[in-house]
């Protein structure tokens, strides 16, 4: 199946779904209607900018639209069971596990501060001791702290498990 044959097979699902007409899904994404109906007959070629345009205002995914995923939506955040599958399997690259019947393991000392932090964190959130607010405060602080660490970059590994060890040994 081509380019154009996915596109048009997707605009049309996304207009259905929205449950439009070509004529008012054409005024929504700011289109004449005749092209609209080219794209969706798989005969016309939109530019980029229809196709960026289209991906925001329907919050869809560019990648879906051009068949290139089958993930619909436009975010990051995992909507189903498969989703988080393949989270694991790409983390599971980069941080070694050991998958036991009961439990997963990591290896790597950086991620495991990481883990030991969160550990703190969770259970406050799901309690009620804190709300969200605070919960994506604390997060987005630790992806601050965290962001600068690479992968496989031992300097930097180093640099920050040497900071940590000295952070655990401070009477305080």
């Amino acid at each position: 199946m081509g380019e154009l044959e996915i596109f048009a097979i997707r605009i049309k699902e996304l207009r259905t779904s929205l449950k439009m007409t070509q004529k008012e899904f054409s005024e929504y994404i700011g289109i004449k209607q005749q092209t609209l109906s080219g794209y969706e007959r798989g005969i016309m070629k939109p530019p980029l900018d229809i196709v960026k345009e289209i991906a925001a205002k329907c919050n869809v995914s560019i990648d879906w639209l051009c068949g290139l995923s089958d993930k619909i939506k436009n975010t990051d955040e995992p909507e189903t069971y498969a989703d988080i599958i393949d989270l694991l399997v790409k983390v599971e690259k980069s941080l070694y596990f050991h998958v036991g019947r009961k439990q997963i393991t990591v290896e790597d000392k950086v991620f495991q501060y990481f883990l030991k932090d969160w550990g703190h964190m969770l259970p406050l959130l799901h309690n009620g001791t804190i709300d969200n607010k605070l919960y994506k405060l604390w997060l987005d602080d630790k992806k601050k702290e965290y962001a600068h660490i690479h992968l496989e970059n031992i300097n930097e590994i180093d640099e920050f498990l040497s900071i940590m060890r000295d952070l655990e040994k401070a009477p305080f």
